[in-house]
Protein backbone atom coordinates (compact mmCIF):
# COMPACT_ATOMS: atom_id res chain seq x y z
CA UNK A 1 0.00 0.00 0.00
CA UNK A 2 1.44 3.35 -0.97
CA UNK A 3 2.47 5.36 2.54
CA UNK A 4 1.80 8.63 0.68
CA UNK A 5 -2.22 8.76 1.23
CA UNK A 6 -1.56 8.04 5.13
CA UNK A 7 1.27 10.42 5.44
CA UNK A 8 -1.43 13.29 3.48
CA UNK A 9 -4.16 12.44 5.83
CA UNK A 10 -2.29 12.26 9.15
CA UNK A 11 -0.84 15.83 7.97
CA UNK A 12 -4.89 17.00 7.35
CA UNK A 13 -5.24 15.80 10.81
CA UNK A 14 -3.09 17.46 12.47
CA UNK A 15 -3.75 21.01 10.51
CA UNK A 16 -7.42 20.14 11.87
CA UNK A 17 -6.10 19.67 15.33
CA UNK A 18 -4.04 22.82 14.91
CA UNK A 19 -6.74 24.87 13.54
CA UNK A 20 -9.80 23.67 16.47
CA UNK A 21 -7.49 23.50 19.86
CA UNK A 22 -7.41 27.63 20.23
CA UNK A 23 -11.24 27.65 19.06
CA UNK A 24 -11.95 25.13 21.42
CA UNK A 25 -10.20 26.68 24.21
CA UNK A 26 -11.30 30.26 23.95
CA UNK A 27 -14.98 28.75 23.32
CA UNK A 28 -14.29 27.20 26.68
CA UNK A 29 -12.60 29.53 28.42
CA UNK A 30 -14.78 32.64 27.51
CA UNK A 31 -18.28 31.58 27.08
CA UNK A 32 -18.68 28.23 29.25
CA UNK A 33 -16.07 28.31 32.50
CA UNK A 34 -16.69 31.83 33.30
CA UNK A 35 -20.51 30.73 33.89
CA UNK A 36 -19.70 27.77 35.37
CA UNK A 37 -20.10 28.31 38.54
CA UNK A 38 -18.21 25.80 41.86
CA UNK A 39 -20.15 26.00 45.53
CA UNK A 40 -17.75 25.16 47.59
CA UNK A 41 -18.49 23.89 51.24
CA UNK A 42 -16.03 24.89 54.42
CA UNK A 43 -16.27 24.17 57.84
CA UNK A 44 -14.37 26.50 60.54
CA UNK A 45 -14.22 26.85 64.69
CA UNK A 46 -15.75 24.45 67.02
CA UNK A 47 -18.64 24.57 69.35
CA UNK A 48 -21.94 23.34 69.26
CA UNK A 49 -23.38 26.88 67.93
CA UNK A 50 -24.00 26.59 64.01
CA UNK A 51 -24.01 29.81 61.90
CA UNK A 52 -24.33 28.94 57.75
CA UNK A 53 -22.43 32.40 56.08
CA UNK A 54 -23.27 32.11 51.92
CA UNK A 55 -19.64 34.26 50.85
CA UNK A 56 -20.34 35.96 47.70
CA UNK A 57 -17.16 38.81 46.11
CA UNK A 58 -16.35 39.91 42.90
CA UNK A 59 -19.62 39.73 41.20
CA UNK A 60 -18.70 42.38 38.75
CA UNK A 61 -22.53 42.80 37.65
CA UNK A 62 -22.77 45.08 34.57
CA UNK A 63 -26.14 43.83 33.76
CA UNK A 64 -27.31 41.36 35.48
CA UNK A 65 -27.50 38.21 33.63
CA UNK A 66 -27.46 34.21 33.56
CA UNK A 67 -24.16 34.31 36.17
CA UNK A 68 -26.56 36.33 38.11
CA UNK A 69 -29.14 34.45 38.26
CA UNK A 70 -27.56 30.95 39.05
CA UNK A 71 -26.11 33.10 41.86
CA UNK A 72 -29.81 34.15 43.21
CA UNK A 73 -31.00 30.10 42.64
CA UNK A 74 -27.53 29.14 44.41
CA UNK A 75 -28.38 31.73 47.57
CA UNK A 76 -32.40 30.11 47.34
CA UNK A 77 -31.21 26.40 47.56
CA UNK A 78 -28.73 26.75 50.33
CA UNK A 79 -30.56 28.79 53.32
CA UNK A 80 -27.97 30.69 54.58
CA UNK A 81 -28.49 32.26 58.13
CA UNK A 82 -25.89 35.11 56.60
CA UNK A 83 -24.73 35.80 53.15
CA UNK A 84 -21.71 38.12 53.07
CA UNK A 85 -20.78 40.34 50.15
CA UNK A 86 -16.58 41.35 50.26
CA UNK A 87 -16.55 43.76 47.41
CA UNK A 88 -16.37 44.47 43.58
CA UNK A 89 -20.01 44.14 42.83
CA UNK A 90 -20.11 46.21 40.03
CA UNK A 91 -17.93 47.86 36.94
CA UNK A 92 -17.93 51.17 35.50
CA UNK A 93 -21.55 51.76 33.75
CA UNK A 94 -23.18 49.31 35.63
CA UNK A 95 -27.02 49.37 35.36
CA UNK A 96 -28.02 50.81 38.72
CA UNK A 97 -31.52 49.40 38.33
CA UNK A 98 -30.41 46.37 37.39
CA UNK A 99 -27.80 46.26 40.21
CA UNK A 100 -30.16 46.91 42.94
CA UNK A 101 -32.72 44.79 41.88
CA UNK A 102 -30.38 41.67 41.69
CA UNK A 103 -29.21 42.94 45.17
CA UNK A 104 -32.43 42.99 46.82
CA UNK A 105 -33.48 39.03 45.91
CA UNK A 106 -30.77 37.79 48.26
CA UNK A 107 -32.25 37.63 51.30
CA UNK A 108 -30.79 35.96 54.57
CA UNK A 109 -32.78 35.92 58.28
CA UNK A 110 -29.76 37.92 59.61
CA UNK A 111 -28.99 39.96 56.53
CA UNK A 112 -27.04 41.24 53.81
CA UNK A 113 -24.23 42.63 54.70
CA UNK A 114 -21.23 44.56 52.40
CA UNK A 115 -17.76 45.56 52.60
CA UNK A 116 -15.96 47.98 49.91
CA UNK A 117 -13.65 46.43 47.28
CA UNK A 118 -11.13 48.42 44.66
CA UNK A 119 -14.46 48.79 42.32
CA UNK A 120 -16.61 50.30 44.80
CA UNK A 121 -13.76 52.94 45.83
CA UNK A 122 -13.15 53.55 41.89
CA UNK A 123 -17.20 53.86 40.97
CA UNK A 124 -17.72 56.18 44.32
CA UNK A 125 -20.32 56.51 47.18
CA UNK A 126 -23.64 55.66 44.62
CA UNK A 127 -22.74 52.01 45.04
CA UNK A 128 -23.48 52.42 49.32
CA UNK A 129 -26.48 53.90 48.09
CA UNK A 130 -27.33 51.18 45.76
CA UNK A 131 -26.35 48.57 48.06
CA UNK A 132 -28.60 49.95 51.52
CA UNK A 133 -31.69 50.83 48.72
CA UNK A 134 -31.45 46.96 47.98
CA UNK A 135 -31.52 46.41 52.06
CA UNK A 136 -27.75 45.18 51.81
CA UNK A 137 -25.65 46.90 54.75
CA UNK A 138 -22.62 48.29 53.76
CA UNK A 139 -19.77 47.93 56.38
CA UNK A 140 -16.94 50.46 56.25
CA UNK A 141 -14.61 50.32 59.00
CA UNK A 142 -17.62 49.34 60.92
CA UNK A 143 -19.04 46.32 63.27
CA UNK A 144 -22.20 44.85 63.87
CA UNK A 145 -23.57 41.89 66.64
CA UNK A 146 -25.00 39.32 65.19
CA UNK A 147 -28.67 38.88 66.29
CA UNK A 148 -29.10 35.57 68.76
CA UNK A 149 -25.40 34.04 68.45
CA UNK A 150 -22.85 35.43 70.05
CA UNK A 151 -20.90 36.43 66.85
CA UNK A 152 -19.98 39.87 65.90
CA UNK A 153 -19.31 40.84 61.87
CA UNK A 154 -16.20 43.60 60.80
CA UNK A 155 -16.47 45.00 57.94
CA UNK A 156 -12.60 46.73 56.51
CA UNK A 157 -12.60 49.13 54.10
CA UNK A 158 -8.67 48.18 52.90
CA UNK A 159 -6.04 45.95 53.56
CA UNK A 160 -4.24 48.55 56.09
CA UNK A 161 -7.65 49.75 57.81
CA UNK A 162 -7.33 49.44 62.18
CA UNK A 163 -8.98 46.26 63.05
CA UNK A 164 -10.54 46.78 66.91
CA UNK A 165 -10.05 45.18 69.67
CA UNK A 166 -12.08 41.85 70.32
CA UNK A 167 -15.27 41.91 71.82
CA UNK A 168 -15.21 38.48 73.63
CA UNK A 169 -17.25 37.09 70.86
CA UNK A 170 -16.20 35.07 67.52
CA UNK A 171 -15.49 37.66 65.13
CA UNK A 172 -15.79 37.47 61.25
CA UNK A 173 -13.94 39.65 59.63
CA UNK A 174 -14.72 40.89 55.94
CA UNK A 175 -11.93 42.36 54.08
CA UNK A 176 -12.15 42.46 49.94
CA UNK A 177 -8.06 42.07 50.31
CA UNK A 178 -6.13 39.01 51.41
CA UNK A 179 -3.40 41.04 52.48
CA UNK A 180 -5.63 42.20 55.41
CA UNK A 181 -5.07 38.45 57.45
CA UNK A 182 -2.03 40.07 59.48
CA UNK A 183 -3.80 43.00 60.80
CA UNK A 184 -6.88 40.91 61.67
CA UNK A 185 -4.39 38.14 63.39
CA UNK A 186 -2.83 40.72 65.57
CA UNK A 187 -6.10 41.41 66.69
CA UNK A 188 -7.13 38.06 67.31
CA UNK A 189 -10.24 37.86 64.91
CA UNK A 190 -10.99 34.06 64.32
CA UNK A 191 -12.03 34.25 60.39
CA UNK A 192 -11.54 36.75 57.37
CA UNK A 193 -13.71 35.95 54.59
CA UNK A 194 -11.47 37.81 51.55
CA UNK A 195 -11.83 37.77 47.38
CA UNK A 196 -9.65 40.07 45.24
CA UNK A 197 -7.50 37.43 43.80
CA UNK A 198 -10.36 36.15 41.48
CA UNK A 199 -7.99 32.90 42.22
CA UNK A 200 -5.78 34.48 39.41
CA UNK A 201 -8.59 34.22 36.43
CA UNK A 202 -6.44 32.17 34.20
CA UNK A 203 -4.80 29.37 35.71
CA UNK A 204 -2.03 26.90 34.06
CA UNK A 205 -1.26 23.21 35.63
CA UNK A 206 1.52 22.91 38.43
CA UNK A 207 2.15 26.60 37.54
CA UNK A 208 -1.53 27.96 39.31
CA UNK A 209 -2.57 32.02 38.14
CA UNK A 210 -0.78 33.86 35.83
CA UNK A 211 -1.13 37.24 37.92
CA UNK A 212 -2.37 38.57 41.01
CA UNK A 213 -4.14 41.78 41.75
CA UNK A 214 -2.39 44.24 44.27
CA UNK A 215 -3.21 43.80 48.05
CA UNK A 216 -3.29 40.08 47.78
CA UNK A 217 0.31 38.86 49.50
CA UNK A 218 0.35 35.60 47.13
CA UNK A 219 -2.77 34.08 48.40
CA UNK A 220 -4.34 33.12 45.75
CA UNK A 221 -7.40 31.02 46.55
CA UNK A 222 -8.64 29.05 49.51
CA UNK A 223 -7.61 28.57 53.37
CA UNK A 224 -4.28 30.31 54.75
CA UNK A 225 -3.79 30.85 58.67
CA UNK A 226 -1.60 33.07 61.02
CA UNK A 227 -1.61 32.50 64.61
CA UNK A 228 -5.28 31.26 65.47
CA UNK A 229 -6.69 33.65 62.55
CA UNK A 230 -8.23 31.44 59.54
CA UNK A 231 -8.88 33.59 55.88
CA UNK A 232 -10.67 32.14 52.98
CA UNK A 233 -10.23 33.87 49.89
CA UNK A 234 -12.62 33.05 47.58
CA UNK A 235 -12.22 32.59 43.20
CA UNK A 236 -14.92 35.02 43.13
CA UNK A 237 -18.30 34.90 40.66
CA UNK A 238 -17.23 37.44 37.75
CA UNK A 239 -14.55 38.59 35.76
CA UNK A 240 -12.38 41.64 35.25
CA UNK A 241 -10.40 43.28 32.46
CA UNK A 242 -11.27 40.21 30.48
CA UNK A 243 -14.40 38.14 30.60
CA UNK A 244 -11.94 34.71 30.61
CA UNK A 245 -11.43 32.09 33.09
CA UNK A 246 -9.79 28.81 32.84
CA UNK A 247 -8.92 26.36 35.16
CA UNK A 248 -10.20 28.90 37.94
CA UNK A 249 -14.30 28.31 38.00
CA UNK A 250 -16.24 31.22 39.67
CA UNK A 251 -17.07 30.04 43.07
CA UNK A 252 -19.59 31.14 45.73
CA UNK A 253 -18.29 30.01 48.69
CA UNK A 254 -20.56 28.45 51.73
CA UNK A 255 -19.17 28.75 55.69
CA UNK A 256 -20.07 26.71 58.58
CA UNK A 257 -19.23 28.64 60.86
CA UNK A 258 -19.12 26.35 64.67
CA UNK A 259 -18.26 28.26 68.16
CA UNK A 260 -19.77 28.49 72.01
CA UNK A 261 -22.72 29.48 73.03
CA UNK A 262 -21.58 32.59 74.72
CA UNK A 263 -22.44 33.82 77.82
Amino acid sequence: MDPKPRRKKWKRWALLCLVAAPALLALWAFGIEPYWIEVTRHETGSGPRELVVLHLTDIHVSTPGRRERRVLEIAEAEKPDLIVITGDSVLHGYDRAGFGDFMSKLRAPMGVFACPGNWEDWVGRSVDEDYEKAGVRMLRDASVGLPGVPAELLGLSSAHAPVPDGSGRFRIALCHYPASLSAAARKGVDLVLAGHSHGGQVRLPFAGALALPFDCDGREAGWYEEGKTRLYVSRGVGTSILPVRFLCRPEVAVHRVRFEPGP
